[in-house]
C-alpha cells in the first residue's frame, strides 16, 4: 500500500476515534465529581453516568478505585478477523469486565493468579454495553497497529 494511502487510512481512523476520551479518570476520582465524566479527542464532554460508576464500584473492590480508568475502551480489531475486540487496560479492567460478562468465575482475591485475556468477540461486547453503555467506549484501529 502507498503512503499516501496508509497516511489517508490512519487519519480516517483518527476522525473516527474522536468520541474516545483525551484523558481518562479512576473511579475514585470520578466519584468525587459532580458531573462525572470526560472531554472526548474531538473536544466534547461525555457524562458517565452515576448509576453506572455505582455498579462499577460494587463490583470491584475499593483498593482497586485508582487502577480502574474509564471509560473503558474495547477496539474493534481488524487484523484479528470478523467480530474481535480487544479490551485496552490493566489487568484489573480486564478482570472487572471478564467478570461481568462471565468470563471469569473467580474471586478479587485471586487475581493474581489469573491469565489475562484481553480478546473477546461481538455477543461479549453488546452484553458489556448493555450495561455499560456511559463507562466504555468503542475504538477503531488500523490493520497495522
Amino acid at each position: 500500500m502507498s503512503f499516501f494511502i496508509e497516511r489517508r487510512i490512519e487519519k480516517e481512523i483518527d476522525k473516527i476515534n474522536d468520541h474516545l476520551p483525551k484523558k481518562r479518570y479512576s473511579i475514585s476520582e470520578l466519584s468525587e465529581m459532580k458531573k462525572p465524566g470526560f472531554v472526548t479527542r474531538g473536544g466534547e464532554f461525555s457524562a458517565i453516568k452515576k448509576e453506572e460508576l455505582e455498579i462499577i464500584s460494587n463490583e470491584c473492590p475499593e483498593k482497586y478505585y485508582s487502577e480502574v480508568l474509564l471509560p473503558i475502551i474495547i477496539l474493534r480489531r481488524v487484523d484479528q478477523g470478523p467480530g474481535i475486540y480487544s479490551i485496552a487496560g490493566g489487568k484489573v479492567e480486564l478482570f472487572l469486565i471478564g467478570r461481568m460478562i462471565g468470563y471469569v468465575d473467580l474471586e478479587w482475591s485471586q487475581l493474581s493468579e489469573w491469565k489475562t485475556i484481553d480478546r473477546i468477540a461481538r455477543p461479549q461486547v453488546q452484553k458489556i454495553r448493555s450495561i455499560l453503555k456511559s463507562t466504555t467506549a468503542i475504538g477503531f484501529t488500523s490493520l497495522n497497529e
